[in-house]
């Protein structure tokens, strides 16, 4: 349900922002459903207020803050430690102790007029970048953070022959940075809608059956069954990046991944630079596909009933109804 909040005072080190669009991800509704596993297992718990691909600006500062100003554009990371420990040092704050995650772990998120964060883990947004786009920045963010971890650095990787598996919201940033950066980029899906954005930016097809073509392989479904397929068929010497959730147990032999010198990486959510890397990485991406469905925050239950339906690429909610 909507209610009225009354807006609480800021601490030491937190800005006030007033949100201008968060975008609806799988993990809002696994929250409302009781699915997530962060609640099944008791780390995180009710109530929260959902939402962490958000974007605003500043309306007010708390006490100690110089490098944040009122008027600013800005969005907030989702992952958020204690800002002290080796780990919040090391900008990998998902190995803290004491972490929080926006409107999932302990923090209210944006689905709200309003949201209080730590003005560490605030980054403005470029001139060029809209409020809409400026949304996409934590999942653009989550999209690099693997494509690091995968060995994907930037334009000076060298070439390769990568698949993603998927065509939503995180397959389709994967797509277009890869080929952004000069990789060769197969996109696998069976909706041939979804394929259909991808039109100059990738090779497309419905079908897994030349999987065993590529280098890496970049798994954004979360299917099971799916991603035994590529452990199966793969090339030998291939990569896998799995970015999708939920995957269910399996019975699994590890030997197909050993006899075939494979890698798998799993990766989950981003860091500060990650942050950064993606604001700088929004202006030379297409973004039109994914700014097509956007609701009044009053309307979350329409846009859920939307995102369920897969009625399009990306859906969206607007706070502020007036920002750009």
């Amino acid at each position: 349900r909507l209610e009225e909040r009354a807006v609480p005072s800021l601490k030491p080190g937190e800005v006030l922002v007033r949100v201008s669009h968060v975008g609806i991800c799988g993990t809002d509704l696994e929250i409302l459903e009781g699915t997530l596993g962060y609640y099944r297992s008791g780390m995180a718990k009710y109530p929260i207020v959902p939402g962490h691909e958000s974007s605003g600006t500043i309306v007010a500062v708390g006490p100690r803050i110089t490098e944040i100003s009122e008027g600013d554009r800005v969005v907030v990371e989702c992952i958020q430690g204690c800002g002290v420990c080796p780990a919040c040092a090391r900008d990998e704050a998902i190995r803290c102790s004491e972490r929080r995650e926006v409107g999932v772990i302990g923090q209210d998120g944006a689905y709200a007029a309003y949201l209080v964060a730590r003005a560490r883990h605030v980054h403005r947004v470029p001139p060029e970048v809209t409020l809409a786009q400026a949304a996409l920045t934590e999942p653009l963010a989550v999209v690099l953070k693997g494509l690091r971890r995968l060995g994907a650095t930037g334009p000076a990787t060298p070439p390769r022959r990568c698949a993603v598996v998927g065509a939503g919201t995180i397959g389709q940033l994967a797509a277009r940075v890869l080929s952004l950066w000069g990789h060769a980029v197969t996109v696998i899906d069976q909706e041939r809608p979804r394929l259909a954005l991808l039109d100059g930016v990738a090779t497309t097809t419905t079908s897994l059956d030349g999987v065993g073509e590529f280098e890496w392989i970049v798994e954004a479904t979360g299917s099971q069954q799916v991603l035994t397929a590529l452990l199966e068929h793969s090339a030998t010497g291939a990569t896998l990046l799995l970015l999708g959730l939920p995957y269910s147990e399996r019975p699994f032999s590890f030997e197909s991944v050993v006899s075939f010198d494979r890698a798998i990486l799993g990766s989950v959510g981003s860091s500060g630079a990650d942050f950064r890397q993606a604001l700088a990485t929004l202006p030379l991406i297409d973004t039109a596909s994914f700014l097509q469905a956007t609701f009044p925050l009053s309307q979350f239950e329409k846009a859920w009933d939307a995102f369920r339906r897969r009625s399009a690429l990306k859906v969206m909610l607007q706070a502020d109804e007036g920002a750009a």
